[in-house]
């Protein structure tokens, strides 16, 4: 029998009970690092891939690591807790998901957990509704699951499998661009300054000279000393693949975060101020009604994992549901391939209940 050909599959795992999501991670991989963000990694032998799953240990309190799990991750789980139903906090992960799918051709599946023989009753109901929903949205072909026993784990991970597949790019010898996603950097005796990250464009090898952009003076060039995957030694790394960059270069961890990217030497460009088309979601509700210059709420633009405040500066009012041209002036520097800036408009403040992602902005050319 032939060997399967070895997959890196990234799954962001999404809802209200913090505990239910740990379960779905721990079926994924063992728990590795954890900040703002829990990280469940595994080499899963029998099926020859890798399992790396991210859930945001602070939300929905916090929505800045919510989006960050978002970009990083490409299948994208949301899990309902029976007891607690379809709430506010659901809502706002469906939008999140609905833009990351509707902009970057993510994957969506839906888990219903803690049927018991106390919640049992709600299922039906809630199983309708949430269908509803989600038939107003691009995620209209979502499936959903029902975890009731450890072996609706194992059909989890296959229904992952099969999606992971879906979505894998084949490497292309045109895509000469490099970009990795950091999430962690640390130090590490005898070998330096170590980066944590995914793969997002093109490839990455060892003793490949690099940038590591996102700073808002000069990037800093590095060469990758070596690259682990799975604590496995490897050569080069590709789209998808979750990995670890020893650096080679005057670089300290402390000089390295989630407002970083490592990418391919004079690929990247930065940008402050845009002309750009603003979509709202419909479900955003604006002071006065409508997004404006001037309208007193500080938002804030993310572009891969990095955020900047971000002003209105003059433009069109645009109503929840409508998009408009806008002039949009970020406090730090954005960075994007040439191709323009593309990125969510969020609130940071603390959940109350309320949708905080106003929706998405790309630059005009």
């Amino acid at each position: 029998m032939s060997q399967v050909e070895e997959q890196n599959f990234v799954v962001g795992i999404f809802g209200d009970n913090f505990e239910l999501r740990q379960l779905i991670g721990q079926s994924l991989g063992a728990p590795g690092t954890k900040s703002d963000l829990l990280f469940f990694n595994r080499l899963d032998i029998a099926l020859n891939h890798v399992f790396c799953a991210i859930t945001p240990v602070d939300y929905p309190d916090k929505i800045k690591p919510f989006l960050q799990a978002l970009s990083i991750s490409n299948i994208h789980i949301l899990v309902i807790d029976l007891e607690n139903g379809l709430n506010a906090t659901i809502g706002e992960i469906l939008v999140g998901l609905d833009l990351y799918h509707s902009l970057f051709n993510t994957k969506v599946l839906a888990v219903i957990d803690n049927i018991n023989s106390k919640t049992e009753w709600k299922l039906a109901e809630i199983k309708a509704k949430l269908t509803t929903i989600l038939k107003t949205t691009s995620l209209n072909d979502t499936e959903i699951i029902e975890i009731r026993h450890k072996e609706d784990y194992a059909k989890l991970k296959m229904k992952i499998v099969e999606l992971g597949s879906e979505i894998k790019e084949p490497p292309s010898i045109n895509n000469v661009k490099t970009k990795v996603l950091i999430d962690h950097a640390f130090p590490v005796k005898g070998i330096g300054t170590v980066i944590l990250g995914v793969v997002k464009e093109g490839t990455i090898s060892a003793g490949q000279m690099v940038e590591i952009v996102g700073y808002e003076d000069m990037n800093r060039k590095v060469i990758i000393r070596s690259i682990q995957k799975q604590d496995r030694v490897f050569k080069t790394a590709q789209v998808g693949d979750r990995v670890g960059l020893a650096l080679k270069g005057n670089i300290s961890p402390e000089d390295v975060d989630r407002g970083n990217l490592i990418a391919s030497q004079g690929m990247f460009v930065n940008e402050k101020k845009i002309n750009a088309i603003v979509q709202v979601n419909k479900f955003y509700v604006p002071n006065g009604g409508t997004v404006k210059p001037s309208d007193g709420i500080q938002y804030f633009g993310m572009v891969d994992l990095k955020m900047s405040p971000l002003k209105f500066e003059s433009g069109e009012e645009i109503k929840p549901g409508a998009s408009g041209n806008v002039v949009l002036h970020f406090e730090k520097k954005l960075y994007h391939d040439g191709t323009g800036l593309k990125g969510i408009i969020t609130e940071l403040n603390k959940f109350n209940g309320k949708l905080r992602i106003l929706g998405f902005f790309h630059q005009v050319m």
